[in-house]
């Protein structure tokens, strides 16, 4: 299948804009895309037409093709997907893939969970990394997605969204409002986002609640999907009056309010390839502590270690108390975001759908 070069690429993305009240990395990515020109984006459904797009850009695919359980319904539904897959490549479509993680978070890689997801990779025509490190990890897994053509482009700035929620949004969430106002003057270090075990939020309490520090708090803001791992949460907070705990989904003036009030941002994963909650806080300017493992030596590298610290090996309570320090002292920077802007971002991709299509 094979449109005239005058005519617009049309790209299919999962996501492209459903979910920017969650995400909104997706949504930023695909208006500068469309602002290049030449090129339209929708958001795909499995029940378009694949000969409706010539592009499907996928993101996180794996909750697309692995099945989670061997549910009938979850079983017939991750069929419909592999034939709408099958069918698409047979009339042409081009399948991208933006390579966020190298396996799904939270899926255990079973056997046959691998086996799909190699047969999955075999399908793509390209892949789009967002660092040299998270491309020389995915390409050690997968040898033959370097087979594949690809662009290292990476994952853009979130000052245009917070921008146009301080300028547009309603108030913060009560809940919200009150727990801020609680904090008063203290110094607040904040976690915030979905929380799963591989974010480390419970080693994060544990070990802030060792410094011996009173006029410290911890915020943990974020929807926690896990009961168990609730529970666990909320006892830990409720060890520590210094620990606030808000367990629920932050809408976007919430979550703006939070990173505005912090001192310090701390995302101690346990594991990590690209983090977009890294570059949140650091479009906010607030300076972000994170293990030096995936892309973030590449992330320290382009925003300067002023604004970005970097820990080794497990996380404890002296890395805590150095970066508290740091912050306290002033020593640290803002970050320089130049190479995470969207124009040349979007500008990139669009550019590397044109190349993939032949189209100049």
């Amino acid at each position: 299948m094979k449109r005239k070069s005058g005519l617009a690429i049309r790209v299919a993305a999962r996501p492209a804009f459903s979910n920017e009240d969650t995400n909104p990395y997706n949504s930023l990515l695909y208006r500068a895309v469309a602002s290049a020109g030449r090129v339209t984006v929708r958001e795909h459904q499995y029940a378009m037409l694949p000969w409706e797009c010539d592009i499907l850009h996928l993101h996180w695919p794996e909750f697309d093709v692995l099945p989670r359980s061997l549910r009938p319904v979850d079983v017939l539904k991750k069929l419909f997907v592999w034939a709408w897959l099958l069918l698409a490549r047979a009339v042409g479509v081009k399948i991208v893939w933006t390579a966020h993680n190298a396996f799904g978070h939270d899926m255990k890689p079973s056997w046959f969970k691998l086996f799909l997801w190699k047969r999955f990779l075999s399908m793509l025509d390209g892949v789009i990394f967002l660092s040299e490190e998270s491309q020389a990890v995915i390409m050690a897994a997968y040898p033959g997605v370097g087979q594949l053509p690809s662009a290292l482009i990476k994952h853009g700035h979130y000052g245009p969204w917070i921008d146009a929620v301080r300028e547009t949004a309603a108030a913060p969430a009560q809940a919200v409002v009150q727990a801020l106002e609680n904090l008063g003057e203290a110094f607040v270090l904040l976690n915030f986002g979905q929380m799963r075990a591989y974010k480390n939020v419970d080693e994060l309490m544990r070990q802030f609640s060792t410094l011996d520090d009173p006029d410290i708090r911890l915020l943990i803001a974020g929807s926690v999907p896990d009961a168990d791992y609730r529970l666990e949460l909320e006892a830990l907070a409720a060890a520590d009056r210094r620990i606030v705990l808000l367990p629920k989904h932050m809408d976007d003036a919430s979550l703006v309010a939070c990173l505005d009030r912090a001192s310090l941002v701390v995302l101690p994963y346990r594991k990590i390839l690209n983090s977009g909650s890294a570059l949140m806080a650091l479009s906010v300017g607030k300076h972000v502590v994170v293990p030096a493992i995936g892309s973030m030596r590449a992330l320290q590298r382009d925003v300067g270690s002023g604004a970005l610290t970097l820990f080794e090996g497990s996380f404890d309570a002296d890395i805590l108390r150095d970066a508290i320090d740091r912050v306290r002292s002033q020593r640290v920077a803002p970050p320089d975001l130049g190479a995470y802007e969207w124009p040349f971002l979007g500008a990139r991709t669009a550019r590397f759908y044109r190349d993939l299509v032949g189209r100049s």
